[in-house]
């Protein structure tokens, strides 16, 4: 089953999960890892611009796939700040997610 609207919701307006998102595109964009954030942003600093990108984006991010379930999934067994809980959207799924939607598309040739 897809994950709810609801928690992609919740996910993208939690201030633990932004807060996380931020450092992980700021740090992928100062070591050159997310070039569609550096280019997005021409002229201003990386951390505005990576900031500026997670506010931007964030419905998108939180969508990604099994992250409603896991926050679902978090919330049934009591714990009240899922997105504070790095057992439950893992640094490793925030870093995943971020290269994927950080990096260009390949193209076919390569």
């Amino acid at each position: 089953m897809a994950d709810s609207y609801l928690s992609i919701a919740a996910i993208a307006k939690d201030e633990f999960m932004i807060e996380r998102m931020n450092a992980c595109v700021t740090q992928q964009v100062h070591l050159g890892n997310a070039p569609l954030v550096a280019n997005d942003q021409a002229n201003r600093p990386d951390t505005f611009a990576a900031q500026a990108w997670v506010d931007r984006n964030r419905y998108l991010w939180a969508a990604s796939p099994d992250w409603g379930s896991a926050w679902d999934s978090a919330l049934a067994s009591g714990n009240e700040a899922p997105g504070k809980d790095s057992s439950v959207i893992t640094d490793g799924m925030i870093l995943a997610t971020v290269q994927s939607l950080t990096n260009p598309p390949s193209s076919p040739e390569e």
